[in-house]
């Protein structure tokens, strides 16, 4: 049981209007921190294999509906925190910029209503992650609709 093999589905995703292509990888959430063990190694190989086109592993999450009054909620339990759209959103963009670490997250709201959320990483993995950011910027607003930009901070 040490060898993840489990995909649940993967596709590919072009980035800006550069020639760059993603792979990205979903697997199963109960399987994450096994491939998190690995995740370097086989991002690494599989860049490889791939001729220089960036791979991102992201869990399988899903995302529950908010209870309204109207709602049929056949198992009459409350939502987990794990499932709200919020939750489910910050944990693809912890997914996303692993192995670095968000140091904090700032949401800039401009004057005509647009949001853009700025996050800060961990400058120990700027040099791992740098030439990503592009990619991490196109996949994350491609599944959540959100705009971001990444900074590098001291800690």
């Amino acid at each position: 049981p040490s060898r993840p093999s489990m995909i649940k589905q993967w596709y590919q995703r072009r980035v800006r209007g550069d020639d760059k292509v993603a792979v990205v990888i979903h697997i199963p959430f109960p399987q994450q921190k096994v491939y998190q063990k690995i995740q370097s190694k086989l991002v690494r190989e599989l860049e490889k294999k791939l001729s220089g086109k960036h791979v991102i592993f992201l869990a399988k999450r899903r995302i529950l509906s908010k209870p309204t009054r109207h709602s049929r909620n056949l198992s009459k339990q409350k939502r987990p925190r794990s499932r709200t759209l919020t939750a489910v959103h910050d944990s693809i963009l912890d997914d996303l910029v692993f192995p670095a670490e968000i140091c904090g997250k700032r949401k800039r709201v401009k004057l005509d209503g647009s949001q853009l959320l700025k996050v800060h990483l961990d400058k120990s993995a700027q040099i791992s992650s740098e030439t990503k950011l592009d990619t991490f910027i196109a996949v994350y607003k491609k599944i959540t609709g959100k705009d971001v930009v990444f900074e590098y901070q001291d800690n």
